[in-house]
Parts: C-alpha cells; sequence; structure tokens
C-alpha cells in the first residue's frame, strides 16, 4: 500500500526540518564549544598568557587607534599586517568592550585632523592610540618591529628581522591600566652586574622596563635606609659580601612590608647576605646541584640544572609544566620550619631540580675519588633552586596584602644575556609582578616574532628550478599520458 500525497508531503516536510534542525545544532555547537590552533613557526597568532590577562582587567571601554597609512615609504608598512594580525588576535579575546579603529592619513584626513584635535596632537602619523577611561597612551609603531638599517646607506629599504608589537603593546595596556611606573632598585657595590640597558642583564632590564617599571641602581655606602618609592630591591650575584649596616638596613626594611629577589652566586662567599635570608626562613646550602651523565667510557657530571616549575605561588602557577635550565654553579635551598612558624613567615618551594640531580656538599673541583650521592651527607631530592617567603601574608596571593616578600633563587647565571631563555625570563619578571602586588599578572610574557630566512646555495637554488619548471610538468605530462592510454584502451 502506497502512502498518499499528503503521506509524502509530511515526510519531505519532516526530513527537511530535521536537516534543518541538524544544521542549526552544528553551527551551535561550532560557535559555543570550538578549538583554535596556531601551527605557524613563531606561534605569531597566539597571544601571551599575561596578554590575555591584562586584556580581562580592562572593565570599561577600550580603544584602539591605528593610524597609518601602508602607501607611506616607511619602514612601518613592512608591519602593517602584523599589525592587523594581532589587533584580530586581541579582539578575538576581547570581544566586549573594546574598539579597533584603523584610519588611513592620506585616505581619511578628517578623522586625522579630529584625532589632533582630540588628543592635543601635532604628529600623528605611524601611531596607535591607547584610549581608556579618560587617559591616553601613545604607541609608535616602528618599535613594533626590530629593523636591520644598514641597507639603507646603499639606498635600499630596511629589513624587517623581527615583530615585537605584542610586547610593544602590552606594555602600553599596562601603562594606560595603571598609571604611574614602579621603581625597581638594583643594589649595587658588590661585585653585582649594573641594571644598564646595555649591560649584561640588557635583556631583563628591557622586560621588566615593558612591565611599567624603571629599574635605577642603589648604592648602600651613602644612606641609611632603603628610598621611600622602592617598589622592590634586587640583589643579583654579589661577588662580596655585604658589610654588617648594610645587612641591617635591608633586615629592617625587610620587617616592614619590604620586597626583594635575590639572585645568588654560589661561588662568592656572602655570610652577612646568607644570614639575612636565614632570618627569614631561608637558607643557602652550602652544596652544589649536579647530576651524573653517562659518556661513551665513562661518567660525566652535568652542572647545568634542568628545574621544574612548581605550582605554589602565584609566580609560578600559571608556568606549571615549564622547565628552567639553571647553568653554571647553582645551590640548594632548605628551610628554618621552627622560624617560619614562630615569626609566622609562609615559605614555599618555587622551583625544585629535576629527579636525577642532588646537591653535593663535596663539590670541589678533581675530587681524587669522583662525586656521588651519599645519604646523610648530601642533599637529596627534593632539591629546591627558588623560594618564596611571604612574613604577615594570607593564603590567597590574589588578595593584594601588603606583606614583606622575599624570593630567593640558589643561581644567578641563568638572568644574564648569554644565558637567559624565555622561561627564565618568564620566571624573573613574574617575580618583579608579585613583589610589587602585581602577582595576577604573572605568566608567560610576550614574545618576539622573529622572521625566517630561507639560505639556499646557488646549487640548491638550481635544483629547485629543474623541479618546478621540469619535474613536476613532467610528472603531470607522464599521468596525462597514462590517462589516455586507459581510454583508448
Amino acid at each position: 500500500m502506497t502512502p498518499g500525497r499528503t503521506g509524502i508531503k509530511i515526510n519531505i516536510g519532516l526530513q527537511c526540518l530535521a536537516v534543518a534542525v541538524i544544521y542549526i545544532l552544528v553551527n551551535y555547537l561550532g560557535l559555543v564549544h570550538y578549538e583554535r590552533r596556531d601551527y605557524s613557526r613563531s606561534q605569531k597568532f597566539t597571544l601571551a598568557e599575561q596578554t590575555k590577562v591584562i586584556l580581562k582587567e580592562f572593565k570599561k571601554p577600550l580603544t584602539i587607534i591605528i593610524v597609518s597609512s601602508p602607501s607611506f615609504l616607511s619602514p612601518v608598512s613592512q608591519i602593517l599586517g602584523d599589525v592587523r594580525n594581532l589587533m584580530t588576535e586581541v579582539l578575538f579575546h576581547k570581544r566586549q568592550g573594546l574598539v579597533v579603529e584603523y584610519v588611513d592619513p592620506t585616505r581619511n584626513p578628517t578623522r586625522v585632523q579630529a584625532l589632533q584635535t582630540k588628543y592635543n596632537l601635532t604628529n600623528i602619523d605611524n601611531i596607535a592610540i591607547l584610549d581608556y577611561d579618560g587617559r591616553q597612551r601613545l604607541v609608535n609603531l616602528a618599535e613594533m618591529g626590530d629593523f636591520d638599517m644598514s641597507p639603507i646607506a646603499q639606498g635600499e629599504a630596511p629589513i624587517l628581522q623581527g615583530f615585537r608589537g605584542e610586547q610593544i603593546l602590552t606594555s602600553g595596556l599596562m601603562a594606560l591600566l595603571k598609571p604611574g611606573s614602579q621603581n625597581i632598585y638594583f643594589l649595587q657595590g658588590h661585585g653585582e652586574p649594573s641594571p644598564d640597558i646595555n649591560g649584561d642583564l640588557s635583556t631583563w632590564v628591557d622586560a621588566i622596563n615593558r612591565q611599567n617599571a624603571v629599574c635605577i641602581p642603589l648604592s648602600l655606602s651613602s644612606t641609611d635606609k632603603i628610598p621611600e618609592d622602592a617598589a622592590a630591591v634586587v640583589i643579583v650575584a654579589a661577588k662580596s659580601d655585604l658589610d654588617e649596616r648594610e645587612a641591617a638596613i635591608l633586615a629592617a626594611w625587610l620587617r616592614v612590608r619590604g620586597k626583594m629577589l635575590v639572585l645568588l652566586d654560589p661561588d662568592a662567599p656572602t655570610p652577612h647576605l646568607h644570614g639575612l635570608l636565614a632570618s627569614n626562613g631561608i637558607l643557602p646550602q652550602d652544596d652544589r646541584v649536579l647530576r651524573l651523565v653517562k659518556l661513551p667510557f665513562a661518567m660525566g657530571i652535568l652542572r647545568d640544572v634542568t628545574g621544574e616549575v612548581l605550582k605554589n605561588a602565584e609566580i609560578t602557577r600559571r608556568l606549571q609544566g615549564v622547565n628552567i635550565l639553571f647553568p653554571g654553579a647553582t645551590q640548594s635551598l632548605s628551610f628554618d620550619k621552627d622560624l617560619a612558624q614562630k615569626e609566622k613567615i609562609k615559605i614555599r618551594p618555587l622551583t625544585q631540580a629535576a629527579e636525577e640531580f642532588w646537591g653535593e656538599t663535596k663539590y670541589a673541583p678533581n675530587q681524587a675519588e669522583g662525586v656521588h650521592y651519599d645519604d646523610g651527607i648530601d642533599n637529596g631530592q627534593p632539591v629546591i633552586i627558588a623560594a618564596l617567603a611571604d612574613r604577615d601574608g594570607v593564603e590567597d596571593d590574589r588578595l593584594n596584602v601588603q606583606t614583606s616578600r622575599l624570593i630567593v633563587v640558589g643561581s644567578s647565571q641563568f638572568a644574564y644575556n648569554t644565558s637567559i631563555s624565555r622561561p627564565g625570563l618568564d620566571l624573573l619578571i613574574g617575580s618583579i609582578h608579585y613583589l610589587v602586588d602585581q602577582g595576577n599578572l604573572s605568566g608567560i610574557t610576550a614574545k618576539n616574532t622573529t622572521r625566517f630566512a630561507l639560505q639556499l646555495t646557488d646549487i640548491q637554488l638550481s635544483q629547485l628550478a629543474l623541479v618546478v619548471m621540469v619535474g613536476i610538468p613532467a610528472v603531470a605530462a607522464f599521468l596525462g599520458l597514462i590517462v589516455g592510454w586507459r581510454r583508448r584502451a
């Protein structure tokens, strides 16, 4: 029995309705539940964790105005595509309360004149205007590109070597969000490297400057107190010890809500500095962290330590699972738990050495019997490399309570330009943020996007040309002959 026309119509209608429902559900699920992946070599389309956190901090409308013309003969024209891609990612992660506007001065002079009047500007070309809650910040687009200017001498255009737009934009957003920079004082006078922008710590110092902070050298030889405007004090690789007066000044400052970061030089005898740290519950161990590695004909000693980041504090929570290489000499840290309990000091480890490392107490070079782990003599796992001590703190790091804070790392070489890595820099920047009560901004910082140039020799170019101009057409012609022969057969 065949269904009637009405039944057929009903079946077709139900099928069409089912298809429509499935189509709507698939699109809805694709809109709500999706995954984005960046397969680019330098991850240029992925925002850093810190940038995402900062974007969430803007609770009121934020406006970004890009003023530049692609027709202008300037180095900035080479990075405008990267700038647009960056703004696309920013818009994706900040969908509400953000307006991005592009203004071409050659096509829209009226809008340029209005912006000049509104923001009281004279030169308004190749800049980004950040406007938030009645405050403005100007960002020079030329700073977003790392250019090689040497070709200009031969009348050629500059060569773009890298794009650091996210770093520049993040720095501008931080300055816009929290006006006024933090003063970070670097102790001097004991063989410490200078915080000069061209010094041995310039990579770290430049990163601090981009976090809306200023690095200032500090000598205690002519003063009896830490400057009132000091947000934190940093001691990096002191080669000689503090004197008793300097140690007393720093100890008194730490007890009244001071903030300090200490990167130790394990090879430097600094008992007064160690005593200062011990009075806050962190004890530097007289050892060297190392492990044995099997070589083809013998056992070797590996002194470059792989540190595993722990999620015990706001500094490292967003770096969980990241490994940091600590090159050179590294000493372990232990804790005075009785003192910590007595004086209400909360001590937490931040990084520890990988499983096969230990703290060797007989670390003098050329040991006749070699090195091996002695239980009860050497310091076994867990081997703590970096630790945090909060005096009179609270359990939740997200509460910005003014407390005394001390961060100690049993190594310093990883902060130098010659050895600094991206995870190490993230740990250092996160430590600074935590000390100045901006722990929520800790995390993986923005990176440079470098240009990859494929270097081919003349022979390789000839081979590539042969494949493209002869090989590929020959393969296509051969396949065509096979298809034609099979059709005739």
